[in-house]
């Protein structure tokens, strides 16, 4: 802006001029010149002159900061919309680009430079078909046609590795149509939407979890199965064992790597061509388009003999399947699942006393793993349990006994879901330790009622409970606490006293004797008590 010293700088000359010039109307030397009234009057126009010449040049001078400033923050917004702005004549050469997002796109400056060699630099018969369309655009008169014509170019391309979105602009700067003509062109980066785009649209067709195909992308593909080309066509329909119990003892972690192994499983199994899905929670879905029965029943027996062989983790893994053929065009392939789904759940009642067998296997065995407890341990309470039946004063009938023998394996199970530094623990446990110990019967009781136990489950449940009300979970008190629980926590606590644990030293016999007679009473049945010290020497023999 044009003011102070600035405005002096700029008009020295006039300013001088218009100084002397008053200095000769005020010298008493030409007060009688005939020419000074003239004189005078042309030196205050000049003045007058002068000073709306300097506020002409100031207000300017404003207009043109102004202006600049509507241009810097012009350029800011285009430069921060995330679009490329630029344009160019018939000659396709770039005469300008608006925002920076442009070098981003491209990766380098872009004036002067072919629009096609920018667009399409590896793909000729794509610039050839390109370059037609835009010169028709700049040769037409006709805005409807150079639409049409506009309409016919690319929206979507892919620069340097980015998906980018393209809308045209046609510009007249002339008075009229046949004036200078230019193609703006709006670039938009979509690389991101459109892989969170492709996200959502895998997603919807598949399980998060596994990566196998949902049943919303199987239910979509049936109409395309219903042909010819997909004949003979077999379905297979499978169900996960043991997962609502590995998920109650182990937690959904060790469940959800239970699916994604038996997933690995099917994938191994079937052919590219195959669709396998997780249909939901345990059940899984496989198409076999070309496959006769023949080649199904060995595609189950391979599932089966792959699952056999992967590592127990937590528990073997172990599924139940029924399949279904049809060599017909007119079979409705709903029908046929239904038929698959029927064979699956006829098969899992028939191989559920196998399947049960194999789940207690496996929890035995991450027990021993786990837990430090041995087989001897056990062998031992079992003895015991038998010999305790035969002497105590009240029948038990042969299910108490099977369920107390079945309490001797599983007694301690909920602990294989105990952290392993908490059960090997020397020292004495924390308050919240405690607590997470505590838990064990509770997760030991939702094993039982997994693998259809409920007595054994109410046993396990009530195994820690004392007599005087003083124990957990619930602090039953007395009779309330099961026969078979009572019974069993003074044999298991005598033959862990007197054999001991990697982390406790044994006692001896008198000492056992004589710490189950101080808990009597108070930890254990007074009654059983004086039976099981009565005929101390049978029940250990």
């Amino acid at each position: 802006m044009i003011e102070g010293n600035t405005s002096k700088d700029l008009f020295f000359k006039e300013i001088a001029i218009l100084e002397h010039s008053m200095d000769i109307v005020n010298n008493e030397k030409y007060r009688d010149n005939e020419l000074l009234t003239e004189y005078h009057q042309l030196t205050k126009h000049y003045n007058t002159l002068l000073t709306l010449t300097k506020k002409a040049f100031k207000i300017s001078d404003a207009q043109s900061k102004n202006l600049k400033m509507r241009e810097s923050e012009k350029k800011n917004l285009l430069d921060n919309s995330n679009q490329g702005f630029l344009t160019f004549a018939s000659d396709l050469l770039i005469d300008r680009e608006y925002s920076m997002e442009c070098n981003r796109i491209f990766n380098r400056a872009i004036g002067n430079i072919n629009i096609l060699e920018l667009l399409f630099p590896d793909n000729e018969e794509q610039n050839r078909y390109c370059e037609e369309v835009l010169k028709a655009i700049f040769v037409s008169r006709d805005i409807e046609t150079r639409l049409l014509y506009i309409a016919k170019l690319p929206s979507l391309v892919e620069v340097n590795h980015k998906h980018i979105e393209v809308k045209y602009k046609m510009i007249t700067t002339g008075e009229s149509e046949k004036d200078n003509n230019t193609l703006m062109l709006i670039l938009s980066d979509i690389t991101e939407k459109r892989k969170v785009e492709d996200e959502v649209i895998y997603l919807s067709y598949h399980d998060k979890l596994t990566s196998l195909y949902n049943r919303a992308y199987v239910e979509s593909m049936l109409p395309q199965l219903q042909s010819e080309a997909s004949l003979p066509l077999s379905i297979i329909m499978a169900d996960m064992n043991g997962l609502k119990l590995t998920n109650d003892v182990f937690g959904h972690e060790s469940g959800d790597k239970l699916l994604v192994n038996v997933s690995k499983v099917f994938l191994s199994c079937c052919r590219q061509s195959d669709i396998v899905a997780r249909w939901g929670g345990d059940e899984f879905f496989l198409i076999l388009p070309g496959a006769s029965s023949t080649v199904c029943e060995k595609i189950c027996e391979r599932v089966k003999y792959l699952c056999s062989k992967v590592d127990p983790d937590p528990i073997e893994l172990s599924v139940s399947l029924g399949a279904a053929t049809s060599e017909k065009l007119n079979t409705n392939l709903t029908s046929l699942m239904t038929v698959a789904e029927s064979a699956m759940y006829s098969n899992k009642l028939m191989e559920s006393k196998t399947n049960r067998e194999k789940i207690i296997l496996s929890l035995e065995k991450s027990l021993h793993q786990h837990c430090f407890e041995d087989i001897e341990h056990i062998e031992r309470i079992k003895g015991a349990v038998i010999r305790f039946s035969e002497v105590l004063q009240v029948q038990l009938d042969a299910n108490a006994i099977e369920t107390m023998i079945l309490l001797a394996r599983f007694h301690d199970v909920g602990k294989a879901a105990i952290p392993h530094a908490i059960l090997s623990k020397a020292g004495p446990l924390t308050q919240d330790e405690w607590n997470i110990m505590r838990s064990y019967t509770e997760i030991g009781y939702r094993m039982a009622q997994s693998i259809d136990e409920p007595v054994l489950a109410q046993a396990i449940l009530a195994f820690r409970e004392h007599w005087d009300g003083q124990g957990y979970p619930y602090g039953l008190k007395g009779e309330k606490i099961p026969l078979i629980s009572r019974i069993f926590s003074i044999l298991d606590a005598y033959d862990v006293m007197t054999n001991g644990r990697p982390y406790k030293d044994k006692m001896s016999k008198d000492e056992a004797v004589e710490e189950i007679k101080r808990c009597s009473a108070r930890q254990f049945d007074p009654n059983l008590v004086t039976l099981f010290l009565d005929n101390l020497n049978y029940l250990i023999s």
